[in-house]
């Protein structure tokens, strides 16, 4: 009965947040299955594709290291409405961009709006929201950040074939827009009396075991992702033969197996423990490209691929309870 007071005290604040994930996650899988074949149109080379997914990533670490700081001066919200407001200027100086060397500039500035945010809302959620329902909550978010994946790389895919490469990425500025409007209906978070008396048993040491292992293992998965990203719609087309919105259609089912398994599992994280689940999410993340690099028939791809969705959501749910 409190689990169930606390979740509809909190559907305020996770319902506006929930409508930002969808719309920057549609955004964002528009964009991002694309954006190896927009810099190829710009004349990039393998050496600047690589350049603009760590540009995007270095800039993207930087501002999460940041933004914790800031957020303890400023607040959790005012942070989401800089990060989210940033992210939105850059999309649309991407949707523009002339060159090779200006979408890796401006692919850079987006990281900066988009690490910024990842941070903040985090925390304004770990401020209003019960400690014990963590998990669950976490599982929601990605959920809606999913139904955005649902939608957008097939819709990318088709405006891509429809018109031209630019088209998509005019999409993603404007429902970059839209999540800033979004942000701004954010009330000023109040913190739940558990969030409280988590914070107040915290270990004097930020940097304790548990938070070095959890490091470790998302540093090791962004690793992996960037080096994915890159390759992947290039590798698809031309050694698999794929189409472009076979490549966007991969990214549809990662959401699909998110939204329909993922917030069981976090839910299943807080019962039986968030470190077990936390490890065997990974066993279908590796498994992906397994199937991805040898080859496999397409159907055995895309079923792996829906299990990865959920590893990937109940990986992060668990990481970020």
């Amino acid at each position: 009965m409190a689990t169930l007071r606390g979740l509809l005290e909190l559907r305020g604040p996770l319902l506006v947040l929930a409508v930002i994930a969808f719309v920057s996650a549609m955004g964002i899988s528009i964009m991002l299955p694309l954006l190896p074949l927009y810099g190829l149109s710009l004349g990039a080379s393998p050496v600047l594709l690589g350049l603009m997914t760590s540009g995007f990533a270095i800039a993207n670490s930087v501002a999460q290291l940041v933004a914790g700081f800031v957020t303890e001066r400023y607040g959790s919200r005012r942070l989401i409405l800089a990060g989210t407001g940033t992210y939105a200027v850059a999309n649309a100086l991407i949707a523009t961009a002339p060159s090779a060397v200006a979408l890796i500039a401006y692919r850079s500035f987006a990281g900066l709006g988009a690490g910024a945010n990842l941070v903040s809302t985090r925390l304004y959620i770990a401020e209003v929201a019960d400690p014990a329902r963590m998990a669950f909550v976490n599982g929601v978010l990605s959920a809606a950040n999913s139904a955005g994946n649902v939608v957008g790389p097939a819709f990318g895919g088709l405006l891509a074939v429809a018109s031209d490469l630019r088209t998509p990425f005019a999409v993603v500025a404007a429902t970059s827009g839209l999540a800033f409007l979004a942000a701004t209906l954010l009330a000023k978070p109040r913190p739940h009396a558990g969030a409280v008396a988590r914070d107040a048993a915290a270990p004097a040491s930020a940097l304790n075991r548990g938070v070095v292992a959890l490091l470790l293992a998302n540093f090791g998965l962004l690793v992996a992702f960037g080096a994915w990203i890159t390759s992947y719609a290039p590798f698809a087309t031309t050694r698999l033969g794929w189409t472009t919105f076979d490549v966007g259609i991969i990214f549809t089912i990662f959401g699909i197996g998110d939204i329909t398994l993922g917030p069981w599992l976090a839910h299943l994280a807080d019962r039986t423990g968030r470190r077990r689940i936390g490890i065997l999410a990974t066993i279908p993340i590796t498994a992906f490209g397994l199937a991805l690099v040898l080859g496999m028939p397409r159907l055995v791809v895309y079923a792996v691929s829906f299990v990865t969705g959920s590893g990937l959501t109940a990986f992060n749910a668990s990481w970020f309870a």
